[in-house]
């Protein structure tokens, strides 16, 4: 009686059922909506690019310029700047990250 009784309380009428079919069509299109807000965060990532002058000392001013501009990859990023600051080395990171503070004084790079 008391496996019968569990039993009872264990099934849920059908009116409360997950529909497996429509929950899987569903849990597919978020994921297509994920995928797809991720592949256009990624095309407009924020950079910023480090150029340092190695003929100049580290306490000179003038020694790291500092440039932001939107790539998809670090290496886009430095291509960029590269025309601006010749004969500089050359360091990218995601503007979102530990240097994220250098964004306000950085030179714009479209």
């Amino acid at each position: 009686m008391v496996g019968r009784l569990a039993r009872e309380h264990m099934t849920l009428p059908p009116e409360t059922q997950i529909d497996l079919l429509m929950w899987a069509r569903e849990l597919q299109q978020e994921r297509e909506q994920v995928a797809e807000a991720n592949a256009e965060r990624s095309s407009r990532r924020g950079y910023l690019v480090f150029a340092t002058d190695p003929a100049i000392s580290p306490e000179q001013s003038g020694c790291r310029e500092v440039f932001a501009t939107e790539a998809k990859t670090p290496n886009q990023a430095i291509a960029k700047v590269r025309p601006l600051a010749e004969g500089r080395r050359f360091r990218a990171y995601l503007a979102t990250g530990t240097y994220r503070d250098e964004l306000a004084d950085a030179r714009w790079v479209a």
